[in-house]
């Protein structure tokens, strides 16, 4: 029992103690498709349980254009929080079909406070504070990514 503790704690220090520049994550493009117009988006993609779990902490800045697809295995409960995130999000949680479900804007940094809504989805997509509303996107706008769109 001793050993297994032992395995935990070491095991959970250098997962805590990797900076963000030590995890690759795999980059894409996304389309997010408005009423009107049709947004490209360049994203990192987070997959993995270790991915999703270091998002993007420690940035200091994220372009315009840019965010983090955060992708999950089963349709779930997701709750976001901004633990270690130093610059304003904006949420947009995803149903399985690309389906804009959720919106929540302009995120505190460093806020602990789990967030989002009470229905079982499969992504979250974060971009720059703000953004969602300068840029005019709702709910039930659509993400276009082939992952969100039954391929």
């Amino acid at each position: 029992m001793r050993k297994l503790l032992y395995l935990f704690i070491i095991g959970w220090l250098s997962f805590s103690s990797l900076n963000a520049n030590e995890i690759k994550f795999k980059k894409s493009l996304i389309v997010i498709k408005t009423q009107n117009s049709e947004y490209i988006f360049n994203v990192e993609v987070a997959e993995t349980a270790l991915e999703r779990s270091r998002g993007l902490m420690y940035r200091e800045q994220l372009k315009q254009n840019e965010g983090m697809l955060f992708i999950y295995p089963e349709k779930q409960i997701i709750k976001m929080w901004m633990k270690n995130t130093f610059i304003p999000l904006d949420m947009i949680f995803i149903d399985e079909n690309g389906k804009i479900i959720k919106i929540i804007k302009m995120t505190s940094p460093k806020d602990l406070t789990p967030i989002g809504p009470e229905v079982k989805l499969k992504s979250v997509l974060e971009i720059n504070g703000g953004l969602s509303s300068y840029l005019n996107i709702n709910i039930g706008d659509k993400i276009i990514y082939p992952y969100l769109n039954g391929k």
